[in-house]
């Protein structure tokens, strides 16, 4: 993989990626009442965000709200809000 570009089946798919973490950050914030920054860090630390680098497993191809299901799922286990 190049360093910062994000690929699937040899298509560059990081326009997609971008818009996917965005989209998710939005709704945890919608959700949680964090502020960007603090919406975007909790993402970031989570499996979920682990799972969503790893291209091969098409999370990134599901919808946001689906994925932030998947965050808050996980938060639900560990508690990570």
């Amino acid at each position: 993989m190049v360093e910062g570009k994000y690929f699937f089946n040899g298509k560059d798919i990081t326009m997609n990626m971008f818009i996917q973490i965005r989209d998710v950050i939005d709704i945890i914030q919608e959700t949680t009442g964090l502020n960007f920054p603090d919406a975007t860090l909790a993402f970031y630390e989570s499996q979920t965000y682990k799972a969503l680098q790893n291209t091969e497993n098409t999370l990134w191809a599901e919808s946001a709200g689906y994925i932030a299901d998947r965050y808050f799922e996980e938060c639900t286990e560990t508690n990570c809000i």
